[in-house]
């Protein structure tokens, strides 16, 4: 195993500080920390990315098997986090989307990343904001293109 560079150790330490941060923030959401336990919120979060999923779809985004997705949906619906519709032209199909309740929760969980960017940004001067924003869009394109099949 290679040692970490002095840059890794302190993108390390940034990457720990902002994932605390996240902890933090969603735990002093009561509504987020009690209604959710940390993998229906994982599933909320999948959920709201798209108008209506199939319970496979979300399953597979979680990397869980089908009766382990089953059971958490279910749970989820039955707290009217999620509701079941059922396919209009396939009765074997239902399609997941989210209740009000859903809708409120996903939209508090939205408004934690703008507050760790915040924080992060709130004590830096302009021209340092600038530079922090630009480093960022380098880091996020070089990841984006990492994760694009090679030709």
């Amino acid at each position: 195993m290679t040692q970490p560079t002095r840059e890794s150790a302190r993108v390390a330490k940034l990457v720990g500080l902002v994932v605390d941060r996240y902890q933090e923030i969603e735990s002093t959401l009561p509504l987020l920390s009690r209604e959710l336990s940390q993998m229906e919120r994982k599933a909320l979060k999948v959920a709201a990315q798209g108008k209506r999923m199939t319970i496979g779809a979300i399953g597979s985004a979680l990397g869980l098997p089908p009766s382990t997705t089953t059971w958490l949906i279910g749970g989820l619906v039955d707290r009217e986090v999620f509701r079941r519709e059922a396919d209009a032209d396939d009765r074997r199909k239902v399609w997941i989307t989210l209740a009000e309740k859903g809708l409120s929760l996903a939209r508090l969980m939205e408004r934690i990343p703008d507050r760790i960017a915040a924080d992060l940004l709130y004590k830096l001067d302009p021209d340092q904001r600038e530079v922090f924003a630009g480093l960022v869009d380098t880091a996020l394109g070089r990841m984006e293109r990492a994760g694009e099949p090679q030709e």
